[in-house]
């Protein structure tokens, strides 16, 4: 087969143009776990740490020339523990899926068992036998939901991580109207010795805006995220927690577990979205939710069957409707 390398570079700018044109002025967006950065943190994604090595953690890396990645690397830390009121986070994962994978990694043992709410229910698939937890050899068991609260059932599920003893209760997912009941299982996850881990990749943001409980004060001891959805920053994945051995092992999990090179070209976008939370944040996540409840609420009105009518459709930026 021919290929003639000029035509296919047309081909490639005019794709990206196409793309770029189309995603950006011609459609409305309803996919919620996508997002778009501000121009200034899109401005800084392009940069020369793109292909830059610096296996390992602050001041003990594997490679020179990395004074500077070293010097935003912590800025970025310092902004995302201060935004999460955590005492610890490791910003190096590249996405939320090998995020909650190190905490797996770091956690657990092939043949454990891990709990996560059903599929059905909205989980997502870094929290399935079929993803992450499957590659590990981990047993996966659904939380018992709750259809009409569209949440977990407390009492039934207090009663199963009795009887299965689970290293790790993950909440959080990626259908996830309202929050998760964390400190009504709390209790019982450390009675049976096992931590309670938050996924919070869709609402990440809405945290930061104060517009969603923070996990980690509701005593979550590990919370994950990726960077890009309601945080609307670029593709990337943090842990954080506020227990320092915890965190040991996930940096150890990370690297040289999962990683060797952590994409260090996103760490600006990722702090100037992180100052921007900071500044607009609580304003931004606000604005979300409202504009959400205003979909569901003029859907609900022009006659589509949209979920949880009775509990006001939402609490976060996704609306449900049943299209069966």
């Amino acid at each position: 087969m021919s290929i003639n390398p000029d035509s296919i570079l047309n081909d490639v700018l005019d794709i990206v143009r196409a793309h770029n044109r189309w995603r950006r002025l011609e459609t409305i967006n309803l996919i919620a776990s996508e997002n778009v950065m501000s121009p200034l943190a899109e401005y800084l994604y392009i940069n020369d740490m793109e292909g830059r090595y610096a296996e390992g953690t602050l001041g003990s890396r594997y490679y020179q020339g990395v004074k500077f990645i070293d010097k935003l690397e912590g800025v970025v830390t310092e902004l995302m523990k201060s935004l999460f009121n955590s005492k610890y986070a490791d910003v190096r994962p590249i996405s939320g899926t090998i995020a909650n994978m190190a905490v797996y990694a770091a956690l657990t043992q092939p043949g454990d068992t891990i709990f996560s709410i059903p599929i059905g229910a909205g989980s997502h698939i870094s929290h399935r036998v079929t993803g992450a937890p499957g590659i590990l050899k981990l047993k996966v068991v659904n939380l018992p939901w709750d259809n009409e609260e569209f949440n977990v059932d407390v009492d039934a599920s207090i009663k199963l991580i009795k009887e299965n003893k689970p290293k790790i209760v993950i909440l959080g997912g990626s259908v996830y109207l309202f929050p998760h009941p964390i400190k009504e299982l709390l209790d019982a996850v450390h009675e049976v010795g096992g931590y309670l881990m938050h996924d919070s990749a869709h609402v990440l943001g809405l945290i930061a805006g104060r517009a969603f409980p923070n996990p980690l004060d509701l005593g979550a001891d590990l919370m994950t995220s990726s960077t890009h959805k309601t945080f609307p920053g670029p593709q990337g994945g943090v842990v954080f927690t506020n227990n320092e051995e915890l965190f040991k092992q996930v940096q150890k999990a990370v690297f040289p577990g999962l990683t060797s090179n952590y994409h260090h070209h996103r760490y600006a976008a990722t702090a100037i979205t992180a100052i921007e939370m900071m500044k607009f944040g609580e304003a931004y996540a606000k604005q979300v939710v409202s504009n959400a409840k205003a979909l569901a609420e003029e859907l609900h009105a022009l006659g589509f069957s949209v979920v949880a009518e009775k509990k006001g459709f939402t609490k976060t930026h996704h609306v449900l409707v049943d299209v069966s």
